[in-house]
């Protein structure tokens, strides 16, 4: 029966991988992407919880608002500045120094241009590129922590043509320049135009030299007014194969409504990032999008409340980035973009491709993974959610006589398979394999259900699985396929 079954995942593994992108290389140190999952520099996966910050407008309190902003929990911040063509110019110093109060908050920190705001002008977005050439030492030191928004809101006409030409543009030169941060660009239409991504984000995605590169829409009362336009549009723009964050957002705005609700729970239930509007110092006809009553916190309005204190918002659903940790914070996938893949019933790399069930004659199998991803030093080569993380495994799948079976290259033993909950089970439980060998030119382990079960903690897996982690203990792996097998 165990050739039976590898002669299947060989043949599985074959068709698939003539599908299946490998992983991005992994900019230095730093933030990677691959499919639609963020990865942080310990090769974890990284959702976007955060809250924007108005440093450019009040300088004095830069300190005191980051400071704010992650006591809410929040795990980044994204932080306006200037480049002197409309605003006042943010110094190297000060950029520094913004960058030391993000790591002394254990936040992850976005830091955007905010001067070509609603301009066409290929000279106001070229500002913004000039700006983070010349702070490109500090901007590599800090890959790791840094996030570069190229320009905020750049390109203010509901167009996506000269939208995408500008951000061609403007990334290559970047990278051409040796800025090697995670990019971020936001949208056409004051970034309300989510349309640019659907029909021209892919085209932009492959103008990076690194591949490393997330979209932004900016969700106010035309992209994000009814729960409608914030599935369909966060759907569109992770159907380009790449990341979406949600980079501002807020309750309601000038012309009407925003569905804030759905947009948080939407972008859980994708693992998609968010990022509210705005931590505090909004002029008097719109205090409504201030979060907080002073510039060092205060109480919540009510939009700040729902923000951070909602069911779907930052303190619920915010992991800490694992460059601050040192390890895993429990956000390997979350109900992450493998959920996403998994919806969607293709694959976007290391978080998996859909299920399939196989008869094998006396055994069955169900596919969780194939393709092929990398990992090394305690990092995870697959991050796969359960139903219950918004993924296509059913967890109550795991049942008596069965086992997982993980194929592999690398160092032998190297693999490890963790079972994870963030709703009352084992928080991270690592299993012992109960066989291991070769096949196809590779290693595989098998961890039994009886061992899944000891290390889990419980046999109720349907109540509590949330995640399936396939990571490397040391060294490095590559991961080809995972897989649970049953009588």
């Amino acid at each position: 029966m165990k050739k039976i079954l590898n002669s299947v995942l060989l043949i599985l593994l074959m068709v698939t991988m003539l599908f299946v992108p490998e992983k991005s290389v992994k900019a230095a140190g730093g933030f990677s992407v691959s499919g639609n999952n963020i990865y942080d520099a310990n090769g974890n996966v990284f959702v976007m919880r955060g809250i924007n910050v108005p440093y450019a407008w009040y300088t004095s309190y830069g300190k005191e608002m980051i400071q704010g902003a992650a006591s809410t929990g929040a795990n980044t911040v994204r932080v306006v500045l200037g480049d002197g063509r409309q605003y006042s110019k943010t110094s190297s110093s000060e950029l520094e120094k913004i960058i030391g109060w993000c790591k002394d908050n254990k936040v992850v920190c976005i830091l955007e241009v905010y001067d070509a705001t609603g301009s066409d002008s290929y000279g106001d977005l070229n500002a913004a590129v000039n700006y983070w050439i010349e702070n490109k030492s500090l901007l590599n030191r800090n890959t790791d922590t840094v996030i570069v928004n190229i320009a905020n809101e750049w390109y203010g006409t509901w167009s996506g043509s000269a939208w995408a030409d500008g951000y061609k543009s403007a990334i290559a030169k970047l990278r051409n320049n040796g800025i090697n941060n995670l990019l971020m660009v936001d949208c056409a239409g004051w970034g309300q135009y989510p349309d640019s991504i659907k029909d021209y984000g892919a085209s932009v995605f492959a103008a990076d030299s690194l591949k490393n590169t997330v979209f932004s829409i900016h969700m106010y009362e035309y992209a994000g007014g009814t729960s409608s336009v914030v599935r369909n549009n966060i759907d569109n723009a992770l159907a380009t194969g790449a990341p979406v964050v949600i980079g501002e957002f807020a309750a309601r705005h000038t012309n009407g409504d925003v569905a804030e609700d759905t947009i948080m729970q939407y972008c859980q239930k994708k693992s998609v990032g968010y990022l509210g509007w705005s931590w505090w110092g909004n002029n008097d006809d719109m205090k409504y999008l201030d979060i907080v009553s002073s510039y060092q916190g205060g109480s919540y309005s009510e939009w700040g409340n729902t923000l951070v204190n909602g069911q779907n918002g930052i303190k619920k659903t915010s992991k800490t980035c694992t460059v601050y940790t040192g390890g895993n914070n429990g956000n390997n996938g979350g109900s992450s973009s493998g959920g996403n893949n998994g919806d969607n019933g293709n694959n976007g790399g290391p978080s998996g491709g859909g299920n399939t069930s196989t008869d094998t004659g006396s055994d069955s199998y169900e596919s969780i993974f194939w393709g092929k991803s990398s990992a090394y030093n305690w990092g995870q080569a697959a991050c796969i959610p359960t139903t219950r993380a918004g993924g296509s495994f059913n967890p109550s799948h795991i049942t008596s006589g069965g086992h997982f079976y993980v194929e592999y290259s690398g160092n032998k033993g190297d693999v490890e398979l963790i079972l994870q909950s963030w709703s009352g089970g084992a928080e991270w439980a690592k299993v012992s394999p109960s066989q291991s060998g070769t096949a196809n030119g590779h290693y595989y382990c098998e961890y039994s259900y009886d061992n899944c079960v000891k290390a889990f903690g419980t046999k109720d897996f349907s109540s509590y699985l949330d995640m399936i982690n396939i990571g490397a203990k040391s060294g490095s792996i590559e991961l080809y396929s995972v897989c649970y097998t049953f009588k």
